[in-house]
C-alpha cells in the first residue's frame, strides 16, 4: 500500500464550512425530537391497534424508504472515514428508525414525527445550498448531484409534513 493509499484509508476529521454547522445543529436537534418520541412512545401502553389511515400509512411508508436509504449512507461515510460524518449518521440512522417504531407504537407519536420532517427538511435546504457557497473537499459529488440526492429528501419531507393536510 502506498503513503497515499495508507493516507486516505486513515480516519481524519475535515474543517467544515459554518453552512455544514448549522445543517448539523438544525438535524441535530430534530435527531432530539426523534429520540424523545421514541422514549414518550416506549413510555406509554402500545395501542391496541393503531388505526391505519391512508395519511399515516404513506407517512409511515415514505419514512421507511428514507430510513432504508440512510443505511446506504453509513457504507459512504464508512469509506470516506470522515469521523464528524460518521458520527452524525451514526445518530441520524437510529433517528429515522426509532421514529418509524414510535410513529408505528402509537399515532400520538405523529405530532413528533411532524416536527422532526420540517426540521430536517430545513437542515436540507441548508445542505443544498452549501453544495453551492462551500463545498466540502470530502464530497465527492457535483454540486448538482449533491443537491438532487438531497433534493429527494427533501421532496420526502415535505411530503410526509404535506400528507397532513389532505
Amino acid at each position: 500500500m502506498s503513503g497515499d493509499d495508507a493516507a486516505r484509508n486513515r480516519w481524519h476529521a475535515e474543517r467544515w464550512p459554518p453552512l455544514s454547522w448549522a445543517e448539523t445543529a438544525l438535524k441535530l436537534a430534530a435527531f432530539g425530537v426523534a429520540y424523545t418520541t421514541l422514549v414518550s412512545s416506549v413510555g406509554r401502553p402500545a395501542a391496541p391497534a393503531v388505526e391505519w389511515t391512508w395519511r399515516l400509512a404513506s407517512q409511515v411508508a415514505i419514512l421507511g424508504v428514507l430510513s432504508i436509504g440512510l443505511l446506504l449512507v453509513v457504507w459512504d461515510r464508512w469509506r470516506r472515514r470522515e469521523v464528524i460524518s460518521m458520527v452524525f449518521v451514526l445518530l441520524n440512522v437510529p433517528a429515522h428508525w426509532g421514529l418509524f417504531a414510535a410513529v408505528l407504537r402509537t399515532p400520538t407519536a405523529q405530532s413528533g414525527l411532524l416536527l422532526f420532517v420540517w426540521i430536517m427538511l430545513a437542515g436540507d435546504v441548508v445542505k443544498s445550498l452549501s453544495f453551492y457557497v462551500s463545498p466540502l473537499p470530502v464530497r465527492d459529488l457535483s454540486p448538482a448531484a449533491g443537491t438532487a440526492l438531497t433534493g429527494i429528501y427533501i421532496a420526502a419531507y415535505a411530503a410526509i409534513g404535506l400528507i397532513e393536510h389532505l
